[in-house]
């Protein structure tokens, strides 16, 4: 007679407990951000890429030449039950980066950050231009913060809470991002590497991490097949458009200015802060192996010549561990006015730069006002470096 009300109760303690210190405040900022694009994100046209995914969405298969199989899958659900319309196929990436905020705070918040901390990686994120511009079309980024990050807060979990069988859910996202878009693979290796140069490579011998490692294998399994039956389709193409030269070669540092933009000039502090706490402060030692995880993805891709947006998943565990060092940093000096000083000036700053990647302007006005910006919006392929309009923007139009 008195176990339904004390599993109600029990279930009410958990939602009050998952809602405290500040995590209300993260999910609020992700509602409005999901309404942010469901508002804008049909203001101009079809991006040339959501073509592609439509198209693939009517022809479902394991595998296609330039992509897994997941987006065309998930293109095909959002059309049969939302309709057809920009907004309708645009809610998968609107959503995924919503949620994707919500994950943001979570890392913050299982790393040991406060109220403050959460609310800061939460709008630090929020104001991201790739991350506003990956809620805004339908495109293979789009899922990829949620999934990188997916797998790193089974890592945190399955290190903080000395819990290996999280490393099984590691393997089931990983594998997930796998069918979604390969260059997690890169994140998988590279968290490899930072687990084996920390205390944490004893990891390596339990049963759990490669219990994980299996599952991913078997969930990427049907697409390896797929491409091993069509000669490798997409290695073909990766191979084509290297002999190409269609892409923009960066240097290191031009990679490294350019990721300062990606991620918003004013966030950078926080990352950057981030990465060096996770590296050297020691309130964060037991999550040095996601600051070497970053080092290594990052220098993978420099050689490689990837895009300068392949790095962009990694860095809402940069926010979520700045935050939580500046957040301690004005605790410390007892400087609270800095608190919402902070929020109101990266809001501010967000703002300044989301036509960049959100169209709320007509496209005239926005040509104005991209030409009056102290900056140059980077290019990541030669035959748009003479457009009048950045990449995203001119593949909506004709």
């Amino acid at each position: 007679m008195t176990s339904t009300p004390l599993r109600v109760t029990q279930a009410h303690v958990e939602r009050q407990r998952f809602l405290a210190n500040g995590m209300l405040a993260v999910i609020a900022i992700a509602l409005a951000e999901l309404i942010l694009h469901c508002v804008f994100n049909n203001r101009y046209g079809y991006f040339r890429d959501e073509f592609d995914y439509l198209a693939c969405g009517q022809h479902l298969a394991w595998g296609y030449v330039d992509q897994p199989p997941l987006l065309p899958f998930l293109v095909r659900i959002s059309r049969s039950v939302l309709g057809e319309s920009l907004r309708s196929i645009r809610f998968v990436p609107a959503l995924a980066i919503s949620l994707a905020l919500v994950l943001t705070g979570l890392i913050a918040r299982e790393m040991g950050g406060k109220r403050f901390a959460l609310i800061l990686s939460a709008v630090a994120f929020l104001i991201a231009p790739i991350y506003l511009s990956d809620g805004s079309l339908l495109v293979t980024n789009s899922l990829e913060p949620l999934l990188w990050m997916g797998c790193a807060y089974f890592a945190i979990l399955a290190v903080n809470r000395n819990e290996p069988r999280y490393w099984l859910w590691f393997g089931v996202i990983a594998g997930l991002g796998l069918e979604e878009k390969y260059s997690i693979a890169v994140f998988g290796f590279a968290l490899v590497v930072g687990l084996l140069l920390t205390e944490h490579r004893r990891i390596l011998l339990n049963q759990w991490i490669w219990i994980g490692g299996l599952a991913a294998l078997v969930i990427f399994l049907p697409n390896a097949l797929w491409n091993y039956r069509h000669d490798w389709p997409f290695l073909q193409l990766m191979r084509n458009i290297k002999a190409d030269g269609r892409d923009v070669q960066l240097s290191a540092v031009e990679y490294f200015k350019q990721q300062l933009l990606l991620v918003h000039p004013l966030t950078a502090p926080i990352w950057i802060t981030g990465l060096m706490s996770l590296l050297f402060w020691r309130p964060l030692k037991s999550y040095r192996f996601l600051g070497w995880s970053y080092l290594v993805a990052f220098t993978v891709f420099v050689v490689l010549e990837g895009k300068n947006y392949y790095l962009a998943p990694t860095y809402p565990m940069l926010l979520a561990a700045g935050a939580i060092t500046i957040d301690r940093g004005i605790e410390k000096w007892r400087q609270g006015w800095l608190k919402p000083a902070v929020i109101i000036l990266l809001l501010a700053g967000g703002a300044w730069f989301a036509p960049l990647v959100v169209p709320v302007f007509p496209i005239e006005r926005f040509i104005t006002y991209m030409n009056n910006l102290p900056i140059k919006v980077p290019r990541s392929e030669h035959s748009h470096m003479a457009a009048a309009l950045p990449q995203h923007y001119a593949d909506q139009f004709g």
